[in-house]
C-alpha cells in the first residue's frame, strides 16, 4: 500500500512511496487527526453553546451548564488516569478486549457514583431549585459515565493508530447534538440537558461495536496485564493531570475574590484564545506516547524530530498572535477588551514551554515513570498557582498576572529536562510482542 508523504507542508508537493510509512511520518498523520478531533470538539461545543443562549432561558443555560462542568469533574475524577494507562499497556495485552472492558467498568462506576454526588447535592442548595431534579441528576451520571467511556474508547482508538474515527466521532457528536437542541426548543433545563446528554451516550454504544473490534480478543504473544502495574501509571496520570490543571480551573476564581468581575472577563477570554495553541502539541505527544507503546520505546531521534516539527509551528504561530493579540481581543469584545491584549501575549507565551512538557510527558508514559510525571506536573501546578497568588498579593496588574502561567511552564520544562536525563529503561516483558490492531 503507497503512503503519501509531505502532507503536513502545503508548499511541499506530496509524493506517494510504497515502503512501510516511517515512524514520524506515523506520528504526524496520527497526530493530525487528534488535531482534527479537537478542533471539532471545540468549535462545534461552543456553536452548541450559542444556539443554546439564544434558544432557551437563562434559567434553564444556567442550570444544564453548571450540570455539563460537573459531569466532566466527575468524569476527571472517576477516570483515575486509566484512559492513559490503557494506551500503554493494550499493545502487549494477553487479552486486550477484556483490558479495555475492564477499565470501563471501574472507571464508569467511579464516575458515575462521583456525578451522582456531585450533581444532587449542588442542585439541593441551590438557590433556584430545578424542576425535574431527579431527572437532571439521572442524566448528569449517564453524562459522566458516557464520557469517561468515550474517554476510555479513544484511548482505544488512539492505541491502535486508527485516529481518523477520533475526528468522526467527534464531528458526530457535535452535529448530532445542535441537531437535537432545535427538536427539544421550549424542553427547559431538562430538554438542553438531554440535548447534550443523549447524543453522546449513542454515539458511545455505537463506537463500541467497532472500538472493540479493532484489538483481537487474544493476542498469543502477549502477557497478562496486573491492574496494579497499570494503576501505578494511571495513578501518576491522574495526580498529574489534575495538579496540572489546577491554575485554569481555579485562577479565574481566586482573582474574582481580589479584584473583581471585569479584570476576570478579560483574564479569562484571553486565557481561552491561547488555549487552543495547546491542542497542537497535546495532538502531536497523545500520537508519540501511542506510537511509543506500541514499540515499547520511545528513541530520542523520534522525540526530537516532534521538537523540531513543534518548533516550526508553534514560534510562527506564538508570534502572529502576539503581534494580532490587541486586535483578536477586538474582534472578540470589542474595544474594552482590546486594551487587554498584554494578558493574551502572556498566555501566548506560555504555550511553548506546554509545548515541551507535553513532549516529555509522553516519553514518561512510554518509560512508565509515574513519579516523573507527578513532579513535573506537580511543579507547573503549584509554582504558577503560588507565583499567581503572590502577584495578586503585591497588587500586580491584572494584565501581568499570566505571566505566572510562563513561570510555572518554563520551571516545570525545566523539570521533565533534567528528569529526562535520568531516563530508565522501559519495563517491558521480552517474550511480550505488541498485538496488531485489527484493520
Amino acid at each position: 500500500m503507497g503512503v503519501i508523504t509531505g502532507w503536513e507542508f502545503p508548499w511541499v508537493e506530496p509524493t506517494v512511496s510504497t515502503g512501510p510509512m516511517e515512524d514520524s511520518a506515523m506520528v504526524r498523520e496520527q497526530g493530525g487527526w487528534v488535531l482534527v478531533a479537537a478542533f471539532a470538539s471545540s468549535s462545534l461545543g461552543f456553536v452548541f453553546w450559542a444556539f443554546a443562549a439564544r434558544l432557551f432561558s437563562v434559567n434553564a443555560v444556567g442550570i444544564a451548564g453548571p450540570l455539563v462542568g460537573l459531569s466532566s469533574l466527575a468524569t476527571s475524577i472517576g477516570i483515575l488516569g486509566l484512559d492513559n494507562g490503557l494506551v500503554r499497556f493494550i499493545p502487549r495485552a494477553d487479552r486486550p478486549r477484556a483490558l479495555m472492558r475492564r477499565l470501563m467498568l471501574i472507571a464508569g462506576a467511579l464516575s458515575a457514583v462521583t456525578g451522582l454526588i456531585l450533581s444532587a447535592a449542588v442542585l439541593a442548595v441551590s438557590r433556584d431549585p430545578a424542576q425535574q431534579l431527579p431527572f437532571l441528576v439521572l442524566l448528569t451520571v449517564v453524562l459522566a459515565t458516557s464520557q469517561t467511556w468515550f474517554q476510555i474508547t479513544d484511548s482505544g482508538i488512539l492505541a491502535a493508530q486508527k485516529s481518523q474515527f477520533l475526528g468522526t466521532r467527534a464531528i458526530s457528536f457535535g452535529v448530532v447534538k445542535i441537531g437535537m437542541l432545535f427538536a427539544v426548543v421550549g424542553a427547559g433545563a431538562s430538554g438542553l440537558f438531554a440535548a447534550y446528554v443523549l447524543p453522546l451516550l449513542a454515539i458511545v454504544i455505537v463506537s463500541l461495536f467497532f472500538v472493540d473490534r479493532l484489538w483481537p480478543e487474544r493476542n498469543e504473544r502477549g502477557t497478562p496485564v496486573h491492574l496494579r502495574e497499570l494503576a501505578n501509571l494511571s495513578f501518576g496520570n491522574w495526580i498529574s493531570g489534575l495538579v496540572y490543571s489546577i491554575p485554569s480551573r481555579v485562577g479565574p476564581s481566586i482573582m474574582l475574590i481580589f479584584l473583581g468581575a471585569s479584570p476576570v472577563a478579560y483574564f479569562f477570554i484571553a486565557l481561552q484564545l491561547a488555549e487552543v495553541l495547546n491542542y497542537i502539541p497535546e495532538a502531536v505527544a497523545k500520537s508519540l506516547f501511542a506510537h511509543g507503546s506500541i514499540q515499547d520505546r520511545l528513541p530520542a531521534s523520534l522525540t526530537s524530530s516532534m521538537r523540531r516539527l513543534l518548533a516550526v509551528i508553534m514560534l510562527p504561530l506564538v508570534a502572529l498572535g502576539i503581534v494580532l493579540a490587541s486586535i483578536g481581543m477586538t474582534i472578540l469584545g470589542g474595544t474594552q477588551y482590546g486594551a487587554h491584549g498584554l494578558a493574551l501575549q502572556l498566555f501566548l507565551l506560555a504555550t511553548l514551554p506546554k509545548a515541551g512538557i507535553q513532549l516529555y510527558k509522553a516519553q514518561f508514559n512510554v518509560d512508565r515513570r509515574p513519579v516523573a510525571l507527578i513532579a513535573m506536573g506537580s511543579t507547573l501546578g503549584l509554582v504558577t498557582l503560588a507565583a499567581f497568588v503572590i502577584f495578586l498579593i503585591r497588587g500586580v496588574p491584572a494584565d501581568w498576572l499570566p505571566l505566572a502561567w510562563v513561570i510555572g511552564g518554563t520551571l516545570a520544562l525545566g523539570v521533565g529536562w533534567l528528569l529526562s536525563r535520568r531516563r530508565t529503561p522501559t519495563k517491558a516483558e521480552p517474550q511480550a510482542t505488541s498485538a496488531e490492531p485489527r484493520v
